[in-house]
């Protein structure tokens, strides 16, 4: 007798399968799925109880009918499922562990790749034999079942990964916008719903400028342009924005990640600090002041004649206090004149670089004990520039103070400007211990001096060359350095002959 043929012996079988397997195709697995297709399995055998049993997370235990209490027999029950071959078993020896009412029963482990996943058990009240149709609708609602013990698992993890992702991108703290590859929102952190106003179940579909309200920011999910340097929100707070593309293994595109970093803490702690330092340098000035006046007075012996212990002991406390003020106004400078948080507005005029460097190297105090020769050139070709003079000579001349101070007794150094690829560049030339690859990388920042034994003995707030780049930025250009070991250093400062810098025919006039 073929499988069809014994399946037609019994249309309610029939039933029984097609209803098992329009449930597993059409609803996903859940125990309001398995419920009422095993009351089908139970009516169409006729038996007393049928029960699927799920051991690992997440736990399922759904029994029709009388007879068996499985919960509180979950142990056992994993135990004896480890002992029962795969496949549909007849009439398989119960341990006595495993308290049950019943005469007959069939029972079949639920597997996946050696995984003991759960247990499918019918039984009966009495002595039962299994008619051939009966034994196929078993074995068929075991499969089915296994499938859906599958399908449970994999839901379990699939769920239990998803809300990982939620509590990992929750966790962060920095606004979080994650875009599909066509550039709809698919979810916000929760610092990004507190930042934009609006939860992810409201924001998903939309488009990001939807969303953001900022069209700077819309317009970075293209990829095509470069973000802003800077983000503002409507509330003030100050952010770095960041996008990524997230591609495939073949490298199509997948999602757009926007991230959005929180500086606002950093932007209070530096515009902090800035007032501080730019009140405290401002502050020390006026008695400065005054200690310089009267320790010159002593020096000129306004107040009467000095031995020579005396004398030294004045000319140490106006070193002390030259330095000092030096440092302050370097303080001051750095402050007012940096790129990103200085205060200072440019006040630009017409200046001819030749006089100003002219100026800068008579006016320079050189020791003489170092016997240095210090010569300026200017290209014929150098035009004047619409510039600050005062931020402009300030930067060159710090340029000029470090060649004096790092180059040996009977160095050269030379001071020059140049016009090429319409910039004008100023340079200072010397033939010291030159600066070393590593040490170039992060010359103009704040604060930062070249460790060497030659050095120590030279002051410095490592603040000039940072002031001379934050000159060059304001100006639209840049400075840098070109140096050897052993034989020297150039020091540039680029300005663009473009935009504001550029002496108009009405300014000449």
């Amino acid at each position: 007798m073929t499988q069809a043929q014994i399946l037609t012996q019994d249309d309610q079988t029939i039933a029984v399968i097609g209803d098992l397997i329009s449930r597993v195709a059409a609803a996903p697995a859940s125990e309001n799925t398995i419920s009422p297709f095993l009351g089908r399995v139970r009516a169409a055998l006729g038996a007393q109880w049928v029960a699927f049993i799920q051991f690992e997370e997440p736990r399922v235990i759904v029994v029709d009918g009388d007879g068996f209490d499985a919960a509180p027999q979950m142990t056992a029950l994993k135990a004896w499922a480890k002992t029962i071959p795969a496949g549909l078993q007849i009439n398989s020896v119960v341990p006595t562990e495993i308290t049950v009412s019943a005469m007959s029963s069939a029972v079949a482990p639920i597997i996946n790749q050696s995984e003991q996943l759960g247990l499918f058990w019918v039984a009966f009240g009495q002595q039962h034999d299994f008619a051939q149709s009966e034994t196929t609708l078993l074995k068929l609602t075991h499969e089915l079942l296994t499938i859906l013990a599958i399908n449970l698992r994999e839901k379990e993890n699939h769920e239990a990964t998803a809300q990982l992702n939620i509590s990992l991108l929750n966790s962060i703290s920095d606004p979080l916008i994650i875009l599909d590859h066509d550039q709809r929102l698919l979810r916000l952190n929760r610092a990004a719903e507190a930042v934009f106003h609006i939860t992810t179940d409201q924001a998903q579909g939309k488009s990001l400028l939807d969303v953001v309200q900022s069209p700077e920011l819309a317009t970075m999910s293209s990829g095509s342009i470069k973000p802003p340097a800077e983000w503002v929100s409507p509330d003030e707070k100050t952010f770095v924005p960041h996008i990524e593309a997230v591609r495939d293994d073949n490298g199509q595109l997948e999602a757009w990640v926007l991230v959005l970093r929180d500086i606002t803490h950093y932007k209070r702690l530096n515009r902090n600090q800035s007032e501080f330092m730019r009140i405290v340098s401002h502050d020390l000035r006026s008695p400065l002041t005054a200690m310089q006046g009267f320790a010159s007075m002593l020096e000129l012996g306004l107040v009467g004649e000095l031995n020579e212990k005396q004398q030294h002991f004045v000319s140490k406390i106006l070193s002390g206090i030259n330095q000092m003020t030096g440092l302050v106004e370097n303080i001051q400078d750095a402050g007012r004149y940096d790129p990103q948080s200085g205060f200072y507005e440019l006040s630009r005029s017409q200046c001819d670089l030749g006089d100003m460097l002219r100026r800068i190297v008579d006016n320079q105090l050189v020791p003489a004990e170092k016997q240095l020769n210090i010569s300026v050139s200017v290209a014929d070709n150098v035009p004047i520039i619409n510039a600050d003079a005062t931020m402009l000579e300030r930067a060159i001349i710090n340029l000029v103070d470090n060649a004096i101070k790092y180059t040996p007794t009977g160095g050269k150094i030379e001071v020059a400007a140049k016009s090429e690829n319409n910039e004008v560049i100023v340079y200072v030339r010397d033939n010291g211990l030159g600066i070393n690859t590593d040490d170039q990388a992060h010359l103009f920042e704040r604060h930062v001096r070249v460790a060497r034994q030659e050095h120590k003995k030279i002051k410095g707030s490592g603040l000039g060359l940072f002031i001379v780049r934050s000159v060059a930025q304001r100006h639209g250009g840049d400075a840098w350095v070109e140096s050897t070991l052993g034989t020297g250093s150039t020091f540039y400062v680029r300005i663009p002959l473009d935009g504001p810098n550029i002496v108009t025919a009405a300014a000449k006039e």
